[in-house]
């Protein structure tokens, strides 16, 4: 009974390394396919499947341990220079390694869910001993002189090496574990040499509630300070606003994240899909350091998944077609991150068939997609755009990889829904970019407050692209829709007071103003009756009963203690 409560209350600690191992053994295997005589990488993957084989026979995780003992046989072979890297040699290896992931998820689940090992130990050693046989007919080479010391000490196999002492454990701080509720966070000591501790992630949610609870308490005390004109009070109130935002900052930084924790995911998946494809791809990342929320990376993942398989599948051309258009054989796949005016930009871009504009909408018509009258006015942006509208695709044949119509309707739909944006860029022949715009935080936004009859509504600035002032004469009647006529341009209106059916305020002016917020291809304008300002606002989940709420993204809490409802733009518009 004791011994299952230790390993039970060491398993955390076991799944967070193995990933981190799993993670070392993936990238390296997919830098020696590159690289096959790469003495260092076949050292780092005897490695990374050296320790992992330790630590499972130290838990008891059988199936583990033995398939990494069997690895860790053919590795040091390769290493050691008996055997060569062959192409059919490393293919097990990535096989070996999405079982040692399928064995991982078994432990955090719990749940046997029958992976097996004994097929894979079986072609390792089937591997092992047809590697050995090319060994003995080859040709002996020339006597080599006697080993050093130093050159002992390459081919030999590795000996286990004591834990380093704290403070002291090499890149540790570049590494967060994919845990299930689990995050490092970043810290430093006075040598200067990075630390990290593993917090819950329930912990740092809790924590980011309570920094949203002091963030309202501020206003309400800067509110009350302005009232009663107390000098003293807006000074004290100065002060606290300057430490309230430096700890805000401060419990943001423990919940960000580096993008390359799902990045470092892609290069297998794009090189098994190349190879499944028949196409020669260079995939190439870039930004990998850049940060943002953890919850929002774990929701970006599906929709660039869908961007980086439909850009194997259908961006990059067959070499064959790709020579014969003057390209070179292989085609590059681009991933890349940026941080820019608040926002994080991520871009997956290829060289490979680009689409026409004019071709989009022509199909789009022709599938009933749009009225030929609409396409006439359409711009490029709202042309690339209709490949998202759902069951429409471009793709000539239907394949398991994509081109069912289900992708990038789904891409759309995920982006906007934690307000991003989706840009498409392209050009026939040239390539495609498809750019999604994130937020950094889903916890702490800015928003423009606005009053609608007795209401008021946050609308999240992100979402925002201009205000302007109604006037009567630019707004028109179109199939029955008003729209507002500015500078050339037709905007849908939304009048919320009638979309919410808000109550009348009591002598509401006849002035009112339109928020005209962004949506990917589409503007449109929401109408107010009253600005109330910008202000930095903590968003609370809509729980229970109001769950189920819709056009609404959730609430806040302002400074006067009044709940707001957050406005979800993409619902409304």
């Amino acid at each position: 009974m004791s011994d299952e409560m230790d390993v039970s209350q060491f398993k955390e600690i076991f799944v967070s390394e193995a990933r981190e191992h799993l993670s070392a053994l993936n990238a390296n295997l997919l830098e020696l396919e590159k690289n096959p005589g790469g003495a260092g990488l076949l050292n780092e993957v005897f490695r990374a499947a050296h320790t992992l084989k330790g630590m499972a026979a130290t838990m008891g995780f059988d199936k583990v341990t033995e398939l990494t003992h069997t690895m860790e046989n053919v590795l040091d072979k390769l290493r050691s220079g008996k055997y060569e890297a062959k192409t059919e040699t490393l293919d097990i290896l990535f096989d070996c390694f999405d079982t040692l992931e399928a064995l991982l998820e078994e432990i955090v689940t719990g749940q046997d869910k029958g992976v097996g090992v004994q097929s894979l130990v079986e072609r390792l050693k089937a591997a092992d001993l047809a590697q050995s046989h090319l060994a003995v007919s080859a040709t002996p080479p020339a006597a080599a002189p006697p080993a050093t010391s130093d050159d002992a000490a390459d081919t030999a196999p590795e000996a286990p090496q004591p834990p380093p002492e704290d403070g002291q454990k090499k890149n540790e701080s570049e590494t967060v574990p994919e845990t299930p509720g689990m995050v490092e966070i970043k810290g430093s000591v006075q040598e200067h040499k990075a630390q990290t501790v593993r917090i819950k992630v329930e912990h740092l949610d809790k924590l980011m509630n309570l920094v949203g609870e002091l963030v309202i308490a501020k206003v309400q005390i800067a509110q009350i300070a302005e009232k009663e004109r107390i000098s003293e009070l807006s000074m004290l109130m100065n002060g606290i606003s300057q430490f309230t935002a430096e700890l805000q900052e401060e419990v943001l930084k423990t919940r960000m994240v580096p993008v390359k924790y799902i990045f470092d995911r892609y290069p297998r998946m794009v090189r098994d899909l190349s190879h499944r494809l028949g196409k020669e791809i260079e995939f190439v990342m870039s930004g990998t350091e850049i940060e943002i929320d953890r919850m929002l990376l774990d929701q970006i993942n599906e929709p660039l998944v869908h961007l980086l398989r439909n850009a194997v599948d259908h961006g990059i051309e067959p070499p064959d077609v790709r020579m014969e258009l003057g390209k070179p054989a292989g085609g590059t796949i681009t991933l890349n991150a940026r941080r820019e005016k608040g926002s994080v930009w991520v871009e997956v871009s290829d060289d490979g068939r680009g689409m026409d504009a004019a071709e989009i909408r022509q199909k789009a018509v022709e599938k009933g997609v749009i009225e030929a009258a609409a396409a006439v006015t359409m711009t490029e942006l709202e042309s690339f755009m209709l490949i998202c509208r759902p069951g429409f695709s471009l793709a000539k044949e239907i394949t398991d990889v994509s081109g069912r119509g289900v992708g990038m309707d789904v891409v759309k739909n995920m982006v906007e829904a934690f307000n991003g944006k989706l840009d498409i860029k392209s050009r026939k022949g040239k390539g495609s970019a498809f750019i999604v715009q994130l937020p950094l935080s889903l916890a702490i936004i800015q928003a423009l407050l606005v009053e609608v009859g007795a209401e008021t509504y946050a609308i999240p600035l992100t979402n925002v692209g201009e205000i302007a002032k109604i006037d009567r004469d630019y707004v028109k009647t179109i199939d029955n829709k008003q729209v507002l006529l500015l500078r050339d341009e037709v905007i849908p209106l939304v009048f919320l007071d009638a979309f919410f059916a808000t109550p009348k305020k009591a002598g509401v002016m006849e002035s009112q103003y339109t928020v005209i917020v962004e949506i990917s291809d589409r503007r449109v304008g929401l109408v107010v009756d009253n600005m109330l300002g910008k202000q930095e606002i903590v968003i609370k989940t809509l729980s229970g009963i109001l769950r189920s709420v819709k056009n609404f993204s959730g609430a806040t809490i302002l400074g006067d203690g009044r709940v707001v409802l957050i406005i979800d733009a993409v619902s409304v518009c």
